[in-house]
């Protein structure tokens, strides 16, 4: 499905680079820039009121990948990994809108950053990201735009709080170093690198989490917001505002509420209910801005869900929320083993997930809103690769034996949630599509970067999805299922 280059005026790509569009392999139907998604009860339909499912990926970098190569694009890579995708029928993609940068160069975040300083813009990325929506449109993919982050590999947060304070400097939690030992036999920039840690989790949460009350990085983050919606993408000449390419607009990813000291379930996930948490208010606030800019997309929160009941229904419930999402982490969570080999240890993370998703389809029904699983993801069967004999831990030798049981086990549940009558679930979306990108390959870019399917914070290649992985094949087969039961109904 790889594109034909040819000699065009076309203004998608590169000035070294023109695709025609008319070229384009026609999985899907190109969007329409007025075919915008609605919510209908526990469901999702486009314009002409058809059943709409979500067959996604996390494709996080996209802006970056899609830019000029002088500033740290590849767009054949891009053109090429988006074809593979519509090729297996995806038709949503979650990506970033939205990076800040620090004073001083980070080695765990998106580099160059969209926003280098409050209010300052790189004007090439901006343009990256006008091409993801424009070759999005062509190929039939809708995009989640997530504008914010918790963590640090984008900024978000924290830095947003930072710049409010006038660079107040803070302590990152656990990330990945390039340069850090062990390092890869051969040139430099090509080592395997390891986690450098200069604080916790829990501060670094606390310190990000200031973004809910302090009102000077409200008006910097809702700056950007107003930037993003209001953009006239230089591809096609959509207002950002007024294409349904843009499904949704994402508060953030994984915006967490105040920490607990005791959390409570089996797996010490859950929090206690906390009427007052200033998350909720923000969550309110963000989403009333944004739908008074852009009335005509939807909107979400970018939870993951994990904190209970309670949590979820509260950060869902605001009238400006249009779906619940959540995330699925079995091993991040504590519930898998990635170096155990045993049944048992897939087991308990499938029955983990199986009763995770009843009861987010059992909340989605309660509040009468559908849900999305937005991000879930297994590391490949790296008890194979052998560390004490110099091997990467996460090599792309290792088979995927086990992801490839997972993944047709949580995408099955969501495809018969959705089948159902009462089900809740309205798509998957795995973490993340790494495509043609392999650890045993990588090199950094003069911007210390190399864009695998992780983002620069983790290990590259822990939960990648690559183009010749079998998840591909059950990601194709969750298409044909939901289209065969769609069309057979009617598009009910």
């Amino acid at each position: 499905m790889a594109l034909s280059l040819v000699a065009t005026t076309a203004r998608a790509g590169p000035a070294s680079i023109r695709y025609d569009s008319t070229l384009l392999p026609r999985v899907a139907s190109p969007v329409a820039a007025d075919d915008f998604i609605h919510v209908d009860k526990l469901r999702l339909r486009d314009s002409s009121k058809r059943n709409y499912y979500l067959t996604g990926f996390n494709y996080w970098a996209c802006m970056n990948l899609a830019a000029d190569s002088d500033a740290g694009g590849d767009y054949n890579r891009f053109i090429r990994e988006l074809d593979q995708m519509a090729a297996v029928g995806v038709n949503h993609l979650r990506i970033m809108a939205g990076s800040e940068g620090a004073p001083t160069q980070q080695p765990f975040r998106m580099n160059p950053p969209l926003q280098p300083s409050p209010g300052v813009y790189n004007e090439k990325i901006l343009k990256g990201l006008d091409r993801c929506l424009a070759e999005m449109a062509q190929r039939g993919m809708r995009a989640t735009m997530t504008l914010n982050d918790q963590w640090q590999w984008s900024g978000g947060f924290a830095q947003y709080v930072s710049w409010a304070n006038g660079n107040e400097t803070y302590a990152y939690p656990p990330s990945w170093n390039f340069t850090a030992p062990p390092q890869r036999k051969g040139p430099p920039g090509r080592g395997w690198g390891n986690y450098t840690t200069t604080g916790s989790f829990n501060d670094y949460v606390d310190y990000g989490n200031r973004i809910y009350t302090d009102a000077k990085a409200e008006a910097m983050f809702k700056r950007h917001i107003n930037k993003v919606i209001n953009r006239r993408n230089t591809v096609n000449g959509r207002l950002y505002k007024e294409d349904a390419t843009i499904m949704t607009w994402q508060l953030a990813n994984e915006p967490q509420p105040a920490n607990q000291e005791n959390l409570l379930g089996p797996y010490k996930l859950q929090y206690a209910p906390n009427p007052s948490d200033p998350l909720l208010p923000w969550i309110d606030r963000i989403s009333t801005y944004i739908r008074s800019l852009a009335p005509h997309q939807l909107i979400s929160t970018g939870f993951e869900g994990k904190q209970g009941e309670w949590y979820w229904k509260a950060v869902h419930r605001p009238k400006n929320i249009d779906y619940g999402t959540i995330h699925v982490w079995v091993q991040n969570w504590g519930v898998y083993d990635m170096l155990n080999s045993s049944r048992a240890n897939l087991r308990q993370a499938e029955e983990f997930a199986a009763a995770f998703m009843a009861n987010a389809s059992r909340w989605a029904g309660d509040i009468g809103k559908p849900v999305f699983l937005e991000e879930f993801g297994m590391a490949r069967d790296n008890w194979k690769n052998n560390v004490t004999a110099g091997e990467y831990q996460y090599a792309t030798k290792a088979t995927t034996h086990s992801k490839d049981e997972y993944f047709s086990h949580i995408i099955g549940l969501a495809v018969e949630s959705f089948k159902s009558s009462r089900g809740g679930f309205v798509g998957t979306s795995p973490w993340s599509y790494g495509g043609t990108y392999r650890p045993e390959t990588q090199q950094a870019n003069e911007f210390g970067m190399w864009w695998a399917g992780d983002p620069p914070h983790e290990a590259p290649g822990w939960y990648d999805v690559y183009d010749k992985d079998y998840a591909l094949q059950i990601v194709k087969k969750q298409k044909e299922t939901v289209d065969k039961f769609v069309n057979g109904s009617g598009g009910r």
